[in-house]
């Protein structure tokens, strides 16, 4: 015999289907929730592969510095300027280049004292006519307002407190290039790279590819490695009336790197206001590094000082995320 189901058990039905619906509902969630969280652990879990990844490109690359034979002339054609570049096994790739910031003008340069007849503000001074500035006698005094620790000049602390706003110069030497934007005469735009689509006239020079700003406090110049500076810098280190000098140093290094500085030999005069400020070889160096997997990455800019005995330190180790 067959009942007709009362209206109690219908509702009872309905809800048991509602139960197992609901149940299902939450399972999915669940297992979505679960999904996300272990793509995200997976995600996070390769950030910190690349990570590591990056950091052992960098420390090799500081193994290839470390390892080089002569260190009495560093030049591009050495195996520490070829770039490193590994894919293992899982997948991920790695790039490595070590940069010498001996080729550049170093800027806290201006505000070191020594005995030799050219000082790093002549050496600016000139750099800046050649980058096109041709009025740069009021930036560069009011850079080394900036720096110095006297009151003595145009662009002390009073000329910045009647600014809009008022503040003071830090005088002391800079650590970051961000704060050469506030020196009085200076913008992002004079610091920003030309295009490199130029001649190579006379004020055609690259103010922006041509300094550095090392992350250390100096006791003395940042010699420029005469094997490695571009024109723009030889420019500025001999004088812009030393254009023949230039020419024959960039001609003559590509047969061979200078092993010594007996090139000025010929200018006893030259020779004598370079002193101090030009060497063969370089001190301190900057490593870019990157590890790459699909379309993630990791990159690590890392400043390395490599004494006499061609032992390398770490100045500064900095990592960012592509």
């Amino acid at each position: 015999m067959f009942r007709r189901p009362s209206g109690r058990s219908g509702m009872a039905l309905i809800l048991a289907l509602a139960t197992i619906v609901l149940a299902g509902g939450l399972i999915l969630l669940m297992q979505a929730r679960a999904s996300g969280a272990i793509r995200l652990e997976q995600m996070e879990l390769i950030r910190e592969r690349l990570r590591i990844a990056a950091a052992e490109a960098v420390r090799e690359a500081m193994w290839q510095l470390a390892a080089d034979e002569n260190l009495e002339a560093d030049h591009l054609g050495e195996d520490w300027a070829q770039p490193l570049e590994t894919l293992d096994e899982d997948g991920i790739s790695t790039l490595a280049l070590i940069e010498d910031a001996g080729r550049f003008f170093h800027w806290n340069n201006v505000v070191v004292s020594n005995s030799a007849t050219r000082t790093p503000r002549d050496i600016l001074h000139e750099l800046m006519i050649f980058c096109g500035d041709l009025q740069p006698a009021g930036k560069v005094a009011a850079l080394v307002d900036f720096m110095d620790a006297d009151d003595e000049g145009t662009y002390e602390a009073d000329f910045y407190r009647r600014q809009d706003p008022p503040w003071r110069p830090p005088n002391r030497q800079l650590w970051a290039p961000e704060e050469l934007t506030r020196v009085h005469g200076f913008s992002r735009e004079m610091l920003a790279p030309r295009p490199r689509e130029r001649t190579a006239g006379l004020h055609d020079g690259d103010l922006a590819r041509a300094t550095v700003l090392a992350p250390v406090e100096l006791e003395a110049p940042v010699p420029i490695n005469v094997n490695t500076a571009g024109r723009d810098v030889l420019m500025g280190l001999a004088g812009l009336e030393q254009e023949r000098a230039v020419d024959y140093v960039l001609s003559r290094r590509r047969l061979e790197p200078f092993e010594s500085l007996d090139i000025f030999g010929a200018s006893p005069e030259l020779a004598a206001a370079l002193q101090g400020l030009v060497s063969t070889r370089s001190e301190y160096f900057r490593i870019r590094a990157r590890a790459s997997l699909g379309n993630q990455s990791r990159s690590a800019l890392v400043w390395v000082q490599r004494d006499s005995a061609g032992d390398v330190h770490v100045v500064q180790w900095v990592e960012a995320e592509g």
